[in-house]
C-alpha cells in the first residue's frame, strides 16, 4: 500500500483515478487529524504533544463548563450559553475516545478502502462511479469544515458586535477561568486567549471526527457499486452463447466473497459509531435547542451560525444512516435480478444464503435506541 503522508500536498487538479483522488481526500482529513494529535495513518503512531494538548483542552472545558454553572447560577441565560457548548463538549470527548482507541482500526480500514479503489483504476465503469463519489466525498469533507469554521468565527465576532453596538465588554464564551477577574483587561485578555484556543481545537476536532465518519460510511456506495457490477458481469456470462462455467464458478465466489465482505464492514461499522451517534445526537439537541433558546430570547449573535453548524452535523449524520438502509436495499434488489436461476445447484444455493443474510440488514442506529436516518432528523428538527 502507498504511504501518504499528513504534511505532502498535491496540486489541485481533475484526477482520473478514483485511488488518487481517495489520496487527495485523504490529505485533507489527516490534516485535521494530525492537528489534533490523532493522525492514526501515521506509522507507529505514538501519544504526543498535540494529543496532550486535545485532551487538556476537552478536559479544561468540562471543568470550566461545571464552575461557570455554578458562578453564574441562577442566570439562566448564562448558563443557557455554556450549555450550549456542552452539547459540542459531550460529542468531541466520545468522538475523540473512540477514535483513540480504535486507531488500529482505523489503519486498517484507511488502506482497505484504497486497496479496493486501486483494484478497480483500469476498470472504467467502476473507476468513474468510484471517482465520481470521492469527489463528492471531498465536497463534503470541505463543506463540513466551512460550516464549523462559520459557528467559530461567530463567537470570535460576538465581542466586536456588543463593542461597537452596546459599548460592553463581554467575552467570546460564558466561560470563567478560576481565580481570573474578567473585568480587569490583563483577566479578559488571558480568558480571551484561552477562549480562542479552545475554539479552534474544538473546531478543527470535531471536522476531523466528522469527516472521517464520512469517508467510512459513505464509502459503502463504493462497496455495494462494485458488487453490483459484479453481478451484471455474472448475467452476461449466464447469458453468452458459449458458457464457461469455471469462470461462472469462479464469479459465484467473488460474488459470495463481496457480499461476506459487506456485512463484515457494516458490523465493523455499527460496533464502532453506535454510541458515537448516540452521543452526537443528544450533543446537537442539546445544542441546537438551547442556542434556539437564546436566539430568541435576547438575539444571541453566535447562536445564529451555531444552529446553521449543528443543523449541518446533524443533517450529515442521518444522511449517512439513510445511505446505509438505502444501499442495503439496493444489495437485495440486486441479488433478487440477478439470474440465479440459470446457475447450477451449488452455485443457487450460495445464492440463497447470499438473499437470506441479506434479509436482516444493519442500520445505524442512535446508541441501539432508535434509527439513525432523515425521518429521525425531521422527528428531532
Amino acid at each position: 500500500m502507498v504511504q501518504v503522508k499528513a504534511k505532502d500536498t498535491l496540486p489541485m487538479r481533475q484526477f482520473s483515478k478514483s485511488y488518487e483522488m481517495y489520496d487527495y481526500n485523504l490529505l485533507f482529513i489527516r490534516w485535521l487529524a494530525d492537528f489534533c494529535g490523532v493522525d492514526m495513518m501515521v506509522e507507529h503512531y505514538r501519544f504526543n504533544y498535540r494529543t496532550a494538548l486535545c485532551i487538556l483542552a476537552l478536559s479544561l472545558s468540562v471543568i470550566l463548563s461545571l464552575y461557570t454553572f455554578i458562578l453564574y447560577y441562577p442566570d439562566i441565560y448564562k448558563i443557557s450559553e455554556v450549555l450550549v457548548l456542552t452539547g459540542f463538549i459531550l460529542q468531541g470527548s466520545v468522538k475523540f475516545y473512540y477514535g483513540y482507541s480504535h486507531r488500529k482500526f482505523y489503519q486498517v480500514q484507511y488502506g482497505r478502502l484504497r486497496n479496493l479503489h486501486y483494484k478497480y483504476r483500469n476498470h472504467e465503469k467502476i473507476n468513474a462511479s468510484l471517482l465520481t463519489l470521492m469527489e463528492r466525498i471531498h465536497m463534503l469533507s470541505k463543506l463540513i469544515w466551512v460550516v464549523f469554521l462559520l459557528g467559530a468565527m461567530g463567537y470570535t465576532i460576538y465581542p466586536l458586535y456588543m463593542h461597537f453596538a452596546n459599548g460592553e465588554r463581554v467575552l467570546m464564551i460564558a466561560m470563567r477561568i478560576p481565580g481570573i477577574d474578567t473585568d480587569l483587561l490583563s483577566g479578559y485578555v488571558a480568558t480571551s486567549v484561552m477562549q480562542m484556543a479552545m475554539l479552534i481545537v474544538a473546531c478543527t476536532g470535531i471536522s476531523a471526527a466528522d469527516t472521517v465518519i464520512l469517508l467510512f460510511v459513505a464509502n459503502l456506495i463504493a462497496y455495494v457499486d462494485v458488487f453490483t457490477n459484479e453481478l451484471d458481469e455474472l448475467n452476461a456470462m449466464l447469458n453468452a452463447e458459449v458458457r464457461d462455467e469455471a469462470k461462472i464458478r469462479q464469479q459465484v465466489r467473488v460474488i459470495c466473497s463481496q457480499h461476506q465482505d459487506i456485512i463484515e464492514y457494516e458490523s465493523d461499522l455499527d460496533e464502532r459509531y453506535i454510541m458515537i451517534c448516540f452521543a452526537h445526537v443528544i450533543g446537537s439537541i442539546v445544542a441546537m435547542s438551547t442556542a434556539l433558546f437564546l436566539v430568541y430570547m435576547i438575539q444571541f449573535v453566535p447562536g445564529y451560525p451555531i444552529l446553521l453548524a449543528v443543523f449541518c452535523q446533524l443533517l450529515e449524520f442521518c444522511l449517512l444512516g439513510t445511505v446505509l438502509t438505502v444501499k442495503n436495499e439496493e444489495i437485495i434488489r440486486a441479488i433478487y435480478s440477478a439470474q440465479w436461476y440459470l446457475l447450477r445447484e451449488p452455485e443457487r444455493r450460495s445464492f440463497a444464503l447470499m438473499l437470506h443474510k441479506s434479509q436482516n440488514f444493519i442500520e445505524m442506529t442512535i446508541g441501539g435506541f432508535a434509527p439513525l436516518n432523515l425521518e429521525t432528523f425531521v422527528a428531532v428538527g
